[in-house]
């Protein structure tokens, strides 16, 4: 499916709560945009389920960022970081989603913003606190958002954040991400 010159990839996970027979009447359309529904039961599930999903890809996001900054340094080709990874046990979603943008070290086509990203960071960790429960991999993950937002990267992908941790390593890239 192609609007206005976009893709549409239908990789986005519906989690939906509420009336069991409204959600079941609604996935013919859900089913038009994402690649799988869920019902989680009472309303305010999909909201707690999204917080619990965001926390992991806040996470996932700076940890892939990390690893792909790393071999750059050690001198690694990041296309070849990216398809090894891709490859292994150390993948995840979010490497392999935000992993080609970190391979070209380009975050102007965004899915989703830092800007926008932020809010969701914020919501999740009034959750959590009003929970009582702690987070501190998703603690340690938000300086680096907000280094990137600090940074100007407010309008680019979340991916951005490899450029946030490849500048405080000290890495210099060139035009085609690879390092110089």
């Amino acid at each position: 499916m192609d609007i206005e010159g976009v893709r549409a990839v239908k990789d986005i996970v519906i989690y939906a709560s509420g009336d069991k027979k409204a959600i079941a009447r609604l996935r013919p359309m859900f089913a038009a945009f994402s690649r799988a529904t869920y019902d989680v039961g009472e309303f305010g599930n999909g909201s707690r389920m999204k917080y619990i999903a965001n926390l992991l890809v806040t996470i996932h996001n700076v940890a892939s960022a990390e690893a792909m900054v790393l071999g750059i340094k050690a001198g690694l080709d990041p296309q070849m970081i990216y398809d090894l990874i891709s490859a292994g046990v150390g993948t995840s979603r979010v490497f392999e989603v935000r992993g080609p943008m970190m391979v070209k070290g380009k975050y102007d086509n965004a899915s989703m913003s830092i800007k926008l990203y932020h809010k969701d960071i914020s919501v999740i960790e009034d959750f959590a606190a009003g929970l009582g429960v702690p987070t501190p991999l998703f603690s340690a993950s938000i300086p680096v958002y907000a280094k990137a937002l600090a940074m100007g990267f407010g309008d680019l992908d979340t991916a951005s954040v490899c450029a946030v941790l490849g500048k405080m390593a000290g890495v210099k890239r060139s035009k085609g991400g690879k390092r110089r």
